[in-house]
């Protein structure tokens, strides 16, 4: 019991010390507030809030008036789009940028997010979204869409973390570590260029490897990047490997139960086809044999 009232009593005192400096908060808000931040160690337990916005690349960089789309709200736009992301009122609309849709102009020095008082909210472009406030960061992801459908059919991901589909995708293709000659169970998803080098957080780019292996990756002389299939003949996931000694090995990923060892001629019509001008030389060959003792 005492283990529960001695922490019970810090964030009492602690919530009376705020509530004597004007917070607002009831009682029990600050003391709920600080045990999540004191747990979490982020102000309020908050690690992060995404707000995505979607729209073509005409609409951010050329001034163009397609609509962009905020997923939760609906249709927003153009010029509103772009003062949310660039913190600048839109020149080319007479919308505000107050809310999508807020009319009303402007004037002359008056902040472009709207009110900024304690426990207003920031609007696009206010106090809130400066480029150089830390609360905010602004990051782009490129959606690729199919040109005639306009079917949504790949975009980036800018996580360092593998999402949890990427992660049994890998686990399910390397089976063992993919450092060559080592079999190890998989302990760590690694990027093979390096995130912190621009590496991309896709299955393309990641390997599963054991802890000793992922660790090494990481020494000076090594370095490693993945081979694509057409280079290789191969379709499976293939990576180049680079030692300090200067030794260069390719680690390809197992084959999953049911890939034939060999491809059958069916999948590779050359090979029925050098297999059949063998068979023609061959034929040929015995032939002449036969013809040379009659001569």
């Amino acid at each position: 019991m005492r283990r529960i009232l001695v922490p019970r009593r810090a964030l009492s005192r602690h919530a009376d010390t705020l509530r004597a400096t004007g917070d607002p908060r009831s009682r029990g808000q600050a003391m709920a507030d600080t045990l999540v931040e004191r747990t979490t160690g982020t102000p309020g337990g908050i690690t992060g809030v995404e707000i995505q916005l979607i729209m073509i690349d005409r609409t951010l960089f050329q001034s163009d008036s397609e609509p962009a789309r905020l997923p939760g709200y609906g249709t927003v736009p153009a010029g509103w789009a772009r003062a949310l992301i660039n913190g600048t009122k839109a020149k080319d609309s007479a919308v505000g940028v107050g809310s999508p849709g807020q009319n009303g102009p402007q004037e002359p020095g008056e902040p472009t997010g709207g009110p900024t008082e304690p426990g207003s909210s920031p609007g696009p472009g206010g106090a809130g979204g400066r480029a150089d406030d830390t609360a905010f960061r602004l990051s782009l992801r490129r959606l690729y869409t199919h040109p005639c459908s306009g079917e949504l059919i790949g975009m980036d991901w800018r996580a360092r973390l593998f999402p949890p589909g990427h992660r049994r995708y890998i686990q399910a293709r390397d089976d063992t570590c993919r450092t060559p000659y080592c079999d190890a169970p998989i302990r760590h998803l690694d990027h093979i260029p390096p995130h912190h080098t621009g590496g991309a957080t896709t299955t393309d780019n990641g390997a599963g490897l054991c802890e000793a292996c992922n660790h090494t990756k990481e020494a000076l002389g090594w370095s490693a990047h993945p081979v694509s299939a057409a280079a290789l003949g191969d379709s499976r996931h293939t990576i180049e490997l680079a030692t300090p000694t200067g030794h260069m090995y390719h680690s390809t990923a197992p084959p999953l139960p049911g890939t034939p060892l060999r491809p059958s001629a069916t999948v590779q019509p050359e090979s029925r086809h050098r297999r059949r001008l063998l068979h023609q030389a061959k034929t040929l060959k015995r032939g002449r044999l036969k013809e040379m003792p009659a001569a």
